[in-house]
């Protein structure tokens, strides 16, 4: 066995392993408040959404292939260049107050105001490119091994939120309510740890 290997080859990585981190935008900034503070239908709880998420993914990643037909055969080379990522789909529990909702409804009403339908609402207009990494967060997932050490880091560039699930209200069940947000992003970057 090879000395490189300090711990068993049969432990391997489980689904429920991981922390997911959101970090929110600067836009975002001016909404914040501390959970100290009365809530406000204008601002939010910044790290509410990090202790409810209970799934993620991390997406495929691809390098995409061309082909040259030559004498009756097909070379295959690499185009050297990287589809778009798809759409993230993150799972999370809302909590009894619904902050953590709140977190991601506020994120995508300031993209495009729920009542003026248009985004940058009350703001001078910059640069578009400026403006819009201004509304642009970032997101990091985290593996983790069975002591629950950090294994490798996949840290996500550019994240805006795409959507929010539906919330189906049920006199028949007791369940508590989870529900899903998608966020596009530009850049996937993993680390080991």
């Amino acid at each position: 066995m090879s000395d490189a290997i300090q711990q068993s080859i049969l432990n391997k990585s489980k689904k429920d392993k991981f922390l997911f981190v959101l970090t929110l935008p600067e836009a975002m900034n001016d909404i914040s408040y501390s959970s100290s503070q009365n809530r406000a239908p204008d601002a939010i709880l910044p790290d509410q959404l990090q202790f409810s998420v209970y799934g993620a993914v991390v997406p495929e990643v691809r390098v995409d292939s061309g082909e040259i037909r030559y004498s009756g055969q097909a070379v295959k080379f690499s185009t050297h260049s990287r589809p778009a990522y798809p759409n993230v789909s993150v799972n999370f529990t809302i909590d009894n107050r619904f902050n953590n909702y709140w977190v991601i409804w506020k994120w995508l009403d300031i993209l495009n105001d729920d009542r003026d339908a248009i985004f940058l609402r009350g703001t001078e207009h910059k640069s578009t490119e400026s403006m819009f990494k201004k509304y642009q967060g970032a997101a990091t997932l985290y593996t983790l091994d069975e002591y629950n050490n950090e294994t490798v880091r996949f840290d996500y560039y550019g994240v805006v939120p795409v959507s929010i699930g539906s919330i189906d209200y049920n006199y028949r069940t007791t369940e508590e309510i989870e529900t899903t947000f998608e966020f596009s992003f530009s850049k996937l970057t993993p680390t080991l740890l």
